[in-house]
């Protein structure tokens, strides 16, 4: 397929969370390398390397799972653990669409439990992260020390943003790289969605929590920018549907504009609900 570059930003969640294990290069291999050694170095440290890790993800099409979590975060609300996608669910997924979707999914769920310092959650997540980048035979860049980072730093929430943000762009650069663009587009609508997902589940419980609310219209323009860069796969059979269905949800935010009803929001819950379970199952 061939390569699409799309530039800009979209306003808050997603993202190909293909995360965690791709260096492909061994220039890259000593750059993903070096990054993480900074992060062990303290909270202090990290805090000097946010603004390089963030000029990088400027490149990328869309911001990271962890700013959708970080906004929850802000908002008040609670970690819950059953919203995610059950790591036992791995095993239904055979196609490579499917893997590449859910991989996505499961990135965001990994920004989501690491932003809340769930530890035991991070873990499982990276576990069942890691053997879906191998089933999609981009195995030969996953990095150990990556990992064993990760584990390091577990309870450190803004040096896991740091390794695992930087993974993401590493990820995103060698699908793209090795004309797998059809499959880093699906890494990051599964993504989008399960982020959209978890927020939307939310605010079920936080109705009274207009941020939430806020969160939940601002990702509008997000979903724009995503459509724009499904565009290329709209017609081929691995991205269709899920491109057909996200226009349907296109259609409920063009319809609530910036202030959305009760009766609105319903439906943008049950749709989001609804492409996120034929993402999943």
């Amino acid at each position: 397929m061939k390569k699409t570059k799309t530039q800009g930003n979209g306003i808050l969640p997603i993202l190909l969370a293909a995360f965690l294990m791709v260096s492909f290069t061994s220039c890259r291999n000593q750059k993903a390398s070096d990054k993480d050694k900074t992060a062990d170095a303290g909270t202090e440290e990290a805090y000097d390397q946010k603004a390089e890790v963030i000029k990088e993800i400027s490149e990328y099409p869309l911001p990271t799972s962890f700013d959708v979590t970080r906004l929850l975060v802000e908002a008040g609300a609670s970690y819950i653990l059953n919203l995610c996608n059950p790591v036992n669910n791995v095993n239904r997924y055979i196609s490579l669409k499917s893997k590449a979707l859910n991989l996505g999914v499961y990135g965001a769920d990994l920004s989501y439990a690491a932003t809340y310092n769930q530890a035991q959650e991070t873990m499982q997540y990276l576990d069942v992260s890691r053997e879906l980048v191998e089933d999609l035979e981009i195995e030969a860049g996953f990095n150990d020390e990556l990992v064993s980072s990760i584990e390091r730093n577990i309870d450190n929430v803004d040096s896991l943003i740091l390794i695992i943000s930087n993974s993401f762009i590493n990820t995103y650069e060698y699908l793209a790289s090795n004309e797998q663009d059809d499959m880093s587009i699906l890494v990051m609508a599964g993504s989008w969605v399960e982020a959209l997902y978890i927020t939307t589940q939310i605010s079920l419980i936080s109705r009274d929590n207009s941020e939430i609310i806020d969160i939940i219209s601002n990702q509008s323009s997000s979903l724009d920018k995503l459509l724009e860069v499904m565009a290329p796969i709209r017609v081929i059979d691995t991205g269709a549907d899920i491109y057909e269905a996200l226009t349907g949800l296109q259609e409920i935010y063009q319809r609530a504009g910036t202030d959305f009803s009760p009766k609105q929001l319903d439906e943008l819950i049950e749709k989001t609900e609804e492409i996120r379970n034929m993402i999943i199952t």
